[in-house]
């Protein structure tokens, strides 16, 4: 239950880091389809990101990114050494960025053919 609430904590405190620091500023949310999670999904997918407006676009990948940290806080919260912890860190991190990543780029490719 406790590792429960944890998730929960460190979700939203990302959540609310980027709704504050991106979404809401118009300079930053202008930048956002230029990041490195926009070259991503344009590179892999060969993605056309003009169609989608850049307050969604910012949303998804605020909660995205939200998902990942705090899923990755929560699976290193199950071990003591600090050196297995960046290596498990390194490794969860690296998994959940490519597969969701990955699968937001497959749902975006389906949405652009429609």
């Amino acid at each position: 239950m406790d590792k429960i609430f944890s998730f929960v904590i460190v979700y939203i405190v990302v959540y609310l880091f980027y709704l504050f620091f991106v979404i809401l500023r118009k300079n930053k949310l202008i930048k956002i389809k230029n990041g490195s999670e926009a070259l991503l999904l344009k590179r892999k997918f060969k993605l056309k990101l003009d169609r989608i407006s850049d307050k969604h676009f910012a949303n998804i990948i605020a909660l995205i990114n939200g998902f990942i940290i705090a899923t990755t806080f929560v699976v290193i919260e199950f071990f003591n050494n600090y050196i297995i912890k960046i290596m498990v860190a390194f490794v969860v991190l690296t998994i959940l960025i490519l597969i969701i990543y990955l699968g937001f780029g497959k749902y975006l490719k389906k949405k652009e053919g429609k």
